[in-house]
This record gives C-alpha cells, sequence and structure tokens, in this order.
C-alpha cells in the first residue's frame, strides 16, 4: 500500500488523497469536516456546524439540502493544482466548497504530500462561485465562512 501512496508524491498529479486524511477535522469555531472514501476516486463529504449540526442549503428552485454526504471529487483547480471538490449546490452548477490540503513547513505552506506528517497537515477551503454574481458576498454559501483552516482529529 505504501508504494501506490508513494506514486503520487508528485502532488500536481495525485488522483486521490491517502485514507489516513479522510475522517474528522475541525476549524477554530468547531466546524466540523468528515470526508469518507467511495470508489472511483469519490468521497462524500459532510460539513457540520460547532453543534455538530448540518447546515442547510437553498438550491434553486427553493429545494432544501443539508450538508451531509455531499458529493466530493479530488480534481484540478484552475491552476492546475489538485482540490477536493465539494458540490455545495445543485450538481454542475454549483457552488462549490474547495479544499486544499496543505502541508505547514519552515517556508509557510505548500501542497501536502503523501508522506507529510499529519499532524502538520491544514486544509484550507475556498468557495467556487457557480452562479452566483460578484455582488452576492457568500457566493451563495453563507455557512462556509468564515474560510478558517481545519485541522486533523
Amino acid at each position: 500500500m505504501k508504494f501506490l501512496l508513494d506514486l503520487f508524491n508528485t502532488t500536481k498529479n495525485r488522483k486521490s488523497i491517502p485514507s489516513n486524511w479522510c475522517g474528522l477535522w475541525k476549524d477554530c469555531n468547531g466546524k466540523q469536516l468528515i470526508i469518507e472514501e467511495t470508489k472511483h476516486n469519490f468521497y462524500l463529504v459532510t460539513i457540520l456546524d460547532g453543534k455538530g449540526e448540518p447546515f442547510q442549503i437553498t438550491l434553486l428552485g427553493d429545494k432544501l439540502k443539508y450538508t451531509e454526504k455531499l458529493m466530493g471529487e479530488f480534481r484540478k483547480d484552475h491552476d492546475g493544482n489538485p482540490v477536493l471538490q465539494v458540490e455545495a449546490g445543485s450538481i454542475g452548477i454549483g457552488p462549490t466548497y474547495e479544499l486544499y490540503f496543505l502541508a505547514l513547513s519552515g517556508s509557510g505552506k505548500n501542497l501536502a504530500k503523501s508522506k507529510d506528517d499529519l499532524e502538520e497537515l491544514v486544509i484550507i477551503p475556498t468557495v467556487g462561485m457557480g452562479l452566483y454574481d460578484d455582488w452576492e458576498d457568500d457566493l451563495g454559501v453563507p455557512w462556509a465562512f468564515p474560510l478558517n483552516e481545519f485541522k486533523k482529529y
């Protein structure tokens, strides 16, 4: 198994995340992020508030969705960096919640590698706009803010 993980040490070519990167992550406000593996490099991602409750999402047509078991796919962003992109809205329309795995080092934060110490990893979230206009402050996902880094628990 270690050999397979080492194949992805080139970070930019990563196809999935190591199993030990899955599980519970928390930010400084108690917001929880739970990442579960599925088949074919897809993930289920649950985002909970500091009390352990899911957030409610209002989709187009006023349909409701909760931040539980949202579909995530490991892919590359527009700059070619690996990201776990979570569908936080309508599938294929957005918005998205994008999770970057970074390793803390003396020179700052760099893209995480399989061999990096789990205690040195953080997840930095960002939001992809989807259909939302530039003037909308929360980009359609007010529950995502503030965008604090997550540490593994």
